[in-house]
């Protein structure tokens, strides 16, 4: 078909020997890249313008190196032959290369016996033809069963491909879910960092706690010795209230004791009207321990469904743990189809022995601190003691120096 479109060059056996090989020279890149002499060699011995010498030296000459340097030197060769060498090469290429044939001479190719030369005889070259055509079918037969295998081979490697890439998609979506689950982790990690500088904040709010409730127990010490105080002098007060009291009743006139019965038959009205509201009261309380009980009875009912929803946490937990583990299977079965990524996970855990190594400091450090306020609160509470001891020695101190005062004041008064 695409002879057709060539239109018809001129006939071979009208052009001359220089003609011919400058037609050949001006395709001589053309016919050295696209042809291979070991199909062209048979046609040319038989038509006697290569010899077994030259066929040997063109195949195994150690000089040239690859096909299109082979295919020169058989182009020189055959330049020696003159005009036989260069119409035995275009009937070669005619017969094995007709589409190189028909760019080289603007010709169709065509196995009609009147297109060749007549190098070789009749029956020798029918009988060359029958062997070629033979020869290319073969080839044409092998190159089909090629063409099979390569499909076949690249149908394979197309489900290998689809194969890999649901591996490839899947191995993304554990990846993501790993990503997901160590962003879970690092938020956690976070989380405790957090609660333990607020354990250690508690801890210096609770040392200074107590550091503050030994002051206010001090301070209360203190003011227990004022109330004492107070109390004794309240004693002295009513006991000479009550002797005084003795005294106005001695003293007192008719009219003073009269006045004092209206105030105690006052008194007595208050009482029975305070006795008379008691029941009111109580039936106040009553109400308020009824509606205390409801509140109970609502306490323990909301009790009830924290706890349901506690079992529920607990079991949706389980079940969380149970997909965690078919996802750390599949990961595991996976991974081995993920070697190129192991040097990236042993720097990762190179990084996480580093972050752990310094974790580790950080508790060390944390457990010498802890120790350090456990030592440091302990010292206090012995100092605490020792002040208290020696408190309640300066109270008993004074408290001596008091009464041998007082002893001393009264012999003298006597």
């Amino acid at each position: 078909m695409a002879g057709e479109c060539v239109p018809e060059g001129p006939d071979l056996k009208e052009m001359g020997e220089e003609e011919l090989w400058e037609l050949i020279n001006d395709n001589r890149h053309r016919i050295a890249l696209g042809v291979r002499p070991c199909m062209l060699i048979p046609y040319l011995r038989q038509a006697r313008v290569l010899t077994e010498m030259d066929e040997d030296e063109i195949i195994s000459c150690h000089n040239l190196h690859n096909r299109s340097m082979r295919t020169s030197h058989m182009l020189d060769l055959l330049r020696t032959q003159g005009r036989n060498g260069a119409v035995a090469l275009l009937e070669s290429l005619m017969i094995h290369y007709p589409t190189l044939y028909t760019q080289v001479t603007g010709r169709k190719p065509s196995t009609e016996p009147s297109r060749f030369s007549g190098l070789i005889k009749y029956s020798e070259l029918t009988e060359y033809l029958i062997r070629a055509v033979t020869g290319m079918q073969k080839e044409l037969q092998e190159s089909r069963q090629e063409a099979d295998r390569l499909s076949k081979r690249c149908t394979s490697l197309q489900s290998e491909i689809s194969q890999m890439m649901e591996q490839k998609e899947k191995y993304r979506c554990l990846q993501a879910d790993c990503e997901h689950m160590r962003r879970q982790l690092a938020a956690a990690h976070r989380e405790v960092v957090k609660l333990k500088d607020e354990k250690c904040d508690l801890y210096v709010r609770y040392t200074a706690s107590i550091e503050e409730n030994s002051a206010v127990n001090i301070h209360c010490r203190d003011l227990n010795l004022q109330v004492y105080q107070l109390q004794t002098e309240l004693r002295k007060a009513q006991t000479e209230t009550d002797f005084q009291r003795q005294r106005s009743f001695r003293c007192a006139s008719p009219a003073e004791t009269q006045q004092l019965r209206d105030e105690v038959n006052s008194l007595r009205c208050q009482l029975l009207e305070a006795e008379k509201f008691a029941p009111a009261r109580e039936d106040i309380l009553a109400q308020d321990l009824v509606e205390a009980r409801d509140g109970r009875t609502e306490l323990v009912e909301q009790l009830m469904c924290y706890r349901d929803e506690k079992e529920r946490l607990l079991r949706e937990k389980e079940k969380l743990l149970d997909q965690k583990e078919c996802l750390s299977l599949q990961v595991q079965q996976l991974t081995l189809d993920c070697d190129m990524y192991q040097q990236k996970s042993t720097v990762i855990q190179s990084q996480m022995r580093e972050l752990q190594s310094e974790r580790d400091q950080a508790y060390l450090s944390r457990d010498e601190a802890q120790a350090l306020i456990a030592r440091s609160l302990a010292e206090k509470d012995t100092l605490r003691s020792q002040l208290v001891e020696l408190q309640e020695r300066v109270f008993t101190v004074r408290a001596r120096g008091s009464h041998m005062d007082t002893s001393g004041k009264q012999p003298h008064m006597d």
